[in-house]
């Protein structure tokens, strides 16, 4: 018997997507309203949404819509330059100013689209004031995502599908996220939300969709909440983790960062300035700011990316900035993952060539791989749990995934420092605990400094002692 509860309804065994299937799907649906769909990496999240969006009449699918022609929007953190028009092929561009003299602001691709109530409403809910007048390269990675979603609402969808909607938020852009969520689902808006981790279910929400394994494990009310946390409660798993061999010993050295009187911005704007700070050798910080604080534009004068650190008073691995110092040594020494990096990261390579890639010196990265070489990537691949994806090409790999080969390539050389910014993003839980074990046991076998970024304190590695904080 039909249900007519469901705007969508599943009514084959079986919803595929490529070369995916899920299983479990006949019987259910999404109500109207919010519905969250809850799983851990791997377990057919994005596949499920990919099959909302454009795969309701392919792949043997038996998908039934509410009425015909519903419209479905879905979005992922790799959109995020999507509604940009803007050619964008390096992580680091915006730290160039030569090259965004033609990146246009944000009122120029919007256009008369700003005079909606929708607009008007959505930048009110969001804290995204004066946006219009920002270039866009300009924009932290939390107002894109800001302004992704807008666009996409814009568009007038009957179903808006957002892929971890809340990664890269500080605590108050999240809580207005999920503001901003409800009134539109108030107003009549349907929106499924792809999360990794439950607790980011929202308040007020009108169901959600356990999936794990690649099966649909049931739809459950908000009364039924406390039955779904023991659907999908986290298992504890107690990795033992055993470090590969490191290519080289960490230089020697006393202080690993410091910044004096410091200052950068972009784009005519001042970001941060008066800033002090020193890292020395083998402390581990715990770096916070709300979006926009300048978090990723000092962790890039940290990695030696931005010109901007020559007009700055900046010591790396004992070296001022602007001595002579080689940007190599800067780079062979220092472990870097951010969110930008993972957009724009192109390789070749399969997964276990780039981890091979992450042990070199950066010049020496173009000669033939060894079979030693290839053992040691082959032992951090399973360190970190995906030696599956050894000869897998990084292109193919889910957002998930991506995440922890670029953190195998930043471990692998086991450097002087890891400057670890926002490493976690779309990680479940038990990813995220095999990742911070590892990160434990390279800064005590190594000795080496940490600098993490998190809105998520209960994501930190246990080997954090220190904080700064930058101001809003």
């Amino acid at each position: 018997m039909e249900n007519t509860d469901f705007i969508v309804e599943f009514q084959s065994p079986e919803l595929c997507f490529g070369p995916v299937r899920i299983a479990g799907a006949q019987g259910l649906g999404l109500p109207a309203g919010i519905t969250a769909v809850v799983g851990p990496n791997g377990s057919g999240k994005t596949t499920l949404g990919y099959v909302i969006e454009r795969g309701r009449f392919g792949f043997g699918n038996r998908v039934k819509f509410a009425r015909e022609g519903m419209s479905v929007k879905m979005l992922a953190f790799t959109d995020i330059h999507s509604f940009t028009g803007v050619d964008v092929l390096r992580y680091d561009q915006r730290l160039e100013s030569s090259e965004n003299e033609y990146v246009p602001l944000v009122g120029e691709i919007f256009g008369k689209a700003m005079e909606s109530d929708l607009w008007h409403d959505m930048c009110r809910r969001l804290s995204l004031a004066g946006v219009e007048n920002k270039r866009i390269n300009y924009l932290s990675s939390g107002e894109l995502r800001k302004l992704l979603i807008i666009n996409a609402l814009l568009a007038g969808p009957d179903i808006l599908v957002l892929d971890n909607p809340f990664i890269g938020l500080d605590i108050r852009s999240r809580a207005e996220l999920r503001d901003a969520l409800i009134s539109l689902r108030d107003r009549g808006q349907n929106i499924v939300l792809l999360l990794s981790d439950p607790d980011e279910i929202p308040a007020g929400i009108d169901a959600v969709i356990a999936i794990d394994s690649l099966a649909l494990k049931g739809l459950f009310r908000p009364a039924d909440m406390e039955l779904l946390m023991e659907t999908i409660a986290p298992v504890n798993e107690d990795v033992a983790i055993t470090l590969p061999d490191a290519p080289d010993p960490v230089p020697d050295h006393e202080v690993a960062f410091s910044i004096h009187d410091g200052h950068a911005g972009y784009g005519g704007r001042d970001v941060f300035s008066g800033l002090d700070w020193t890292v020395r050798r083998g402390e581990r910080w715990m770096l916070t700011g709300p979006n926009g604080s300048g978090k990723s534009l000092l962790l890039s004068m940290v990695c030696g990316d931005n010109p901007q650190a020559y007009a700055n008073d900046i010591i790396i691995l004992d070296r001022k900035r602007g001595s002579g110092e080689s940007i190599w040594d800067i780079k062979n020494n220092v472990g870097y993952v951010c969110p930008e990096m993972q957009l724009y990261f192109r390789s070749k390579l399969p997964v276990r060539g780039i981890v091979v890639d992450g042990m070199r010196p950066v010049l020496e990265r173009y000669r033939k791989h060894s079979p030693e070489e290839l053992a040691i990537a082959d032992a951090w691949l399973a360190c970190l749990g995906i030696s599956h994806l050894a000869d897998r090409d990084f292109s193919t790999l889910s957002s998930s995934e991506q995440k922890v080969v670029l953190l195998a390539r930043a471990f692998a050389r086991q450097p002087a420092m890891l400057v670890l910014d926002e490493p976690f993003q779309g990680l479940d839980n038990r990813v995220k605990e095999r990742m911070r074990r590892v990160i434990d046991a390279i800064v005590t076998a190594r000795g080496t400094s940490l600098i993490f970024v998190t809105h998520y304190p209960e994501e930190l590695p246990s080997c954090v002692t220190l904080h700064k904080s930058l101001a809003e």
